[in-house]
């Protein structure tokens, strides 16, 4: 019998596999056979953008440091038009940090000191105080109250500082009434049981002079031991601690009250330290310095704080925060930046304030018109999904602010991962590989994701708001305080900008949703892990979250 050549047996065999792919006879289960695809050869990933992540290392609790705002003028809680309109922040706002509420005040609200009578006695008039604290206590917030600006009739000659009184009293006695006769009203109304809950600081930027206090840094000193004694008289187990120490370069001292605090001979009683429940900074980041300058802030004052016991695990709050310029030195009103710059910023932030265990961080805002969330306030809705979780360690390689904030909770994992440039207009993309592993994660070998996203093009409306403005003839401002892209438009542009907003309110309402970029994909467990690519653009947030299946 002849030989059949290789190249005929090939070409029969393809005629063969034809016939069966054309003929109606095909077998059912060959067409119900599972097609195995040959998987495609793995990405080199580079060593040096892995996050490693271990779902057993635990490193503290993701609590909540961002649901405190500070509110300079307690008065509008009488009307009921402003406190209905809180209700949208209610999710995640708890507490007020209620400024100015004894008077010496530019706008001479809060009069309620009226004099002394003949005998000494001060006279005083709180209706107004009652009348304004009944109405925030009906909005289900919690107060904290500033005992700062001393009331002009105590200070003797008028000097008006940029916030108003920024003297000393002339006479302590008549100040340790006032105090004494504040207390005694609030708690007559509310009841020891409430107001001894809330925090009481002692003045607002005492480092700050002339513009806070105008007295000097020894006077001050006194101030915060006598003001914390007469507290103390009327609420044994009060909370109390020293104004929010200025970090800008102005501050003309640091970190002594800590100092004084602890070892220093207390002006009211004689004996050394003065009660200090907690301790508070201002921290305002400026983009045209091109830097964030948290780390070197707090710094110093973590470490003043850790080397005396009593102090080292007492609150340390950011008691101001936010962006105070642009990149164009320019100020507003905006104490924030309302694009996915503002965001990237927060999550880097975030990182920081739990490396230095940073309490709170008390918010001017981050809403924008008609309370339109910003970028920065869908990362807030991301930190509410991760509250409560265990934080868990992440070793990288990252230089800059590039990270991840990765957390358990319910048995979810959550990673926010975030990609901070320090100027607008960087185009620094990030690729990063998180790995995670663990016992956890050994526990299920398929996992469901979701993904929600904040970047130039997810979460954020300003952009789109900006081109229509433009677009519509409006122009923008030329003053000092002409900011850009802050959450107040009117900064910036001239009147018409609300005319061109109202217009399109539904789609800047759609635009400033947190949009979910990832709706359960399944992901399957490879060598014990969960090695994740995520493409980060230039000022970008990513919350990832992993279900087990």
């Amino acid at each position: 019998m002849s030989k059949i050549s290789l190249s005929k047996v090939i070409i029969l065999l393809a005629v063969f596999l034809v016939f069966l792919s054309c003929s109606d006879d095909t077998p059912e289960e060959i067409i119900d056979e599972p097609i195995v695809e040959v998987p495609e050869t793995p990405e080199i990933i580079d060593p040096n953008k892995i996050i490693s992540i271990n779902t057993g290392s635990v490193v503290g609790q993701m609590y909540n440091f961002w649901s405190t705002r500070p509110m300079i003028n307690q008065t509008r809680f009488e009307s009921a038009n402003f406190t209905n309109s809180l209700d949208h922040i209610k999710p995640y706002v708890k507490s007020y940090n209620l400024v100015r509420v004894l008077g010496g005040r530019t706008d001479d609200k809060n009069n309620f000191y009226k004099g002394v009578d003949a005998s000494g006695k001060i006279i005083t008039d709180f209706s107004g105080l009652i009348s304004s604290m009944r109405g925030f206590m009906q909005t289900g917030f919690k107060p904290r109250i500033v005992l700062d600006n001393v009331p002009w009739d105590m200070s003797g000659e008028k000097i008006v500082d940029t916030y108003g009184n920024s003297k000393p009293p002339v006479d302590y006695g008549i100040w340790r009434q006032y105090i004494n006769a504040f207390l005694q009203t609030l708690i007559n109304e509310f009841g020891m049981n409430e107001v001894k809950n809330w925090r009481f600081r002692i003045a607002t930027e005492p480092n700050y002079t002339p513009s806070h206090w105008r007295g000097t840094k020894d006077e001050y000193f006194k101030h915060y031991d006598i003001t914390v004694d007469e507290v103390l008289k009327v609420i044994p187990d009060a909370i109390v601690g020293p104004g929010n120490l200025l970090t800008e370069g102005v501050a003309t001292w640091r970190t002594e009250i800590i100092d004084h605090c602890a070892t220093g001979t207390n002006y009211a009683t004689g004996e050394i330290g003065t009660r200090m429940n907690f301790f508070c900074l201002s921290y305002y980041e400026k983009i045209d310095q091109n830097d964030v300058k948290f780390q070197e802030t707090v710094e110093p004052y973590r470490a003043k704080l850790n080397s005396y016991s009593q102090f080292s695990d007492i609150p340390f709050d950011i008691q101001e925060f936010g962006i105070l310029r642009d990149e164009n030195k320019k100020r507003g009103l905006s104490l924030s930046d309302a694009t996915e710059f503002g965001a990237s910023w927060y999550a880097a932030i975030a990182e920081m304030a739990y490396e230095y265990d940073i309490t709170e961080i008390y918010d001017w805002g981050q809403e924008s018109t008609d309370g339109l969330a910003t970028g920065r306030r869908n990362v807030t809705s991301m930190f509410l999904k991760m509250e409560d979780g265990n934080r868990l360690q992440a070793v990288d390689n990252f230089n800059g602010y590039l990270g991840v904030i990765p957390v358990v909770k319910n048995a979810k994992v959550y990673l926010l991962v975030y990609n901070h440039n320090t100027t607008r207009n960087s185009t620094g993309s990030k690729v990063v590989y998180p790995r995670i592993e663990g016992g956890l994660i050994a526990a299920s070998s398929k996992w469901k994701m979701n993904e929600w996203t904040v970047d130039e093009n997810n979460g954020v409306f300003m952009h789109e708001l900006y081109k229509d403005v433009i677009a519509a003839g409006v122009a923008n401002k030329t003053t000092s305080s002409a900011r850009i892209y802050g959450n107040r438009p009117d900064d910036y542009f001239e009147d018409g900008w609300k005319t061109v907003f109202d217009a399109n309110k539904s789609k800047y309402e759609e635009l400033a949703k947190l949009p979910q970029t990832v709706k359960g994909s399944i992901i399957e467990t490879k060598d014990g892990n969960i090695t994740l690519k995520v493409d980060l653009a230039p000022h970008s947030v990513k919350l990832i979250e992993l279900i087990p299946q």
